[in-house]
């Protein structure tokens, strides 16, 4: 009986390995709506795709379809970059794989936020090579994940893409023209937000620590709960004002709390605290306004793939235990982020 017991265990944890070596998961999140990343997804190509219409199933809160990549050549001196083939004893070095599938889920976090899950689910070797591959332990290099991831995020193909769409608008329209970037800034329709006053009522930052009750009290808008591995209870909470804003609350298991206000539209917008305004507050004058907090203007990165990064300015500084940091993703404010903990 003993012995049956740990065959029992042996089979289980290999079956265990087997999927999670075959079954290799990236997950991140995008802050694009799911409905615009279906339409975007199916403009994902590289050398290895084909424009075979793809199979999809969605629903309101969830899509998923398959990034397909084609005649995949192996050999010992020219290895694929997408796949990490698991090659059976006595194989040849030379291997052709006809077709591996990767699918892609959507789920939505909200309406300005969409979680992404990517994983090899199939490999089909030619006839050749069937008997020499192990398809159960070949693993996703990783390389196709994060052109997705990227392609995602920036919603183009690359950056050299975009380097090239902006040398050309250069060429073809010539230099911008100071004058006119600043009468099209003042043309810029400027509002207040009634839900930004009810959450800032006391016109400075919420003090931590704080609560999802009371922060839906604020609103009065009900958060979204979602899981998060790394949060007290397993989740976090997550609200959509004005279908341009998106707050968020979490609680780490680290001891950690922060909360983040993502602006997403095109207005400027006020009824921040100390007279900040989305869209319109500036590195510059956000430094000077918290020049006696010891305001820091610099730059750093953010990643848009797991290969590649992107420039952002930030003003960081520090009131009472709050640690805050103002981000400027185009030039003017677009988020702030309060931590108890400095970032």
């Amino acid at each position: 009986m003993k012995f049956k017991l740990q065959q029992h265990v042996i089979t289980l944890a290999l079956l265990l390995c087997f999927s999670l070596s075959f079954g290799q998961k990236v997950e991140f999140t995008v802050p694009q709506n799911i409905e615009a990343l279906q339409n975007i997804i199916f403009s994902f190509k590289n050398e290895f795709t084909n424009d075979d219409p793809k199979a999809a199933a969605a629903d309101d809160d969830n899509f998923s379809t398959t990034i397909d990549l084609y005649n995949l050549k192996y050999d010992k001196n020219s290895q694929n970059p997408y796949l990490d083939l698991a090659l059976k004893k006595g194989a040849k070095p030379k291997q052709f794989i006809e077709e591996a599938n990767w699918k892609i889920t959507f789920d939505k976090i909200s309406k300005k936020s969409t979680k992404v899950s990517i994983f090899l689910e199939r490999v089909v070797p030619d006839r050749f090579s069937q008997k020499e591959v192990d398809t159960k332990l070949t693993k996703s290099t990783g390389k196709v994940e994060k052109e997705i991831k990227e392609f995602l995020l920036n919603g183009k193909e690359s950056k050299a893409a975009e380097d090239s769409d902006e040398m050309i608008v250069n060429i073809v329209e010539g230099p911008g023209d100071p004058a006119a970037d600043f009468e099209k800034r003042n043309a810029i329709e400027k509002v207040t937000s009634k839900k930004l006053q009810n959450l800032f009522n006391k016109k400075q930052f919420i003090p931590l620590p704080t609560t999802q009750e009371a922060i839906t009290k604020l609103l009065q808008i009900q958060p979204n709960e979602l899981e998060c591995k790394d949060c007290k209870n397993g989740i976090y909470a997550s609200w959509d004002i004005d279908e341009v804003f998106n707050l968020i609350l979490t609680k780490l298991n680290d001891g950690q709390e922060y909360y983040a206000l993502q602006y997403y539209g095109d207005k400027k917008v006020a009824g921040l605290p100390y007279g900040l305004v989305f869209n319109e507050s500036s590195p510059s004058e956000c430094k000077a306004k918290f020049a006696k907090y010891n305001a820091q203007l610099y730059q750093t990165t953010v990643d848009t793939g797991e290969s590649s990064s992107t420039a952002l300015t930030v003003v960081t500084f520090k009131i009472n235990t709050s640690f805050i940091r103002l981000e400027f993703g185009n030039d003017f404010l677009t988020r702030l982020f309060v931590s108890n903990k400095e970032q």
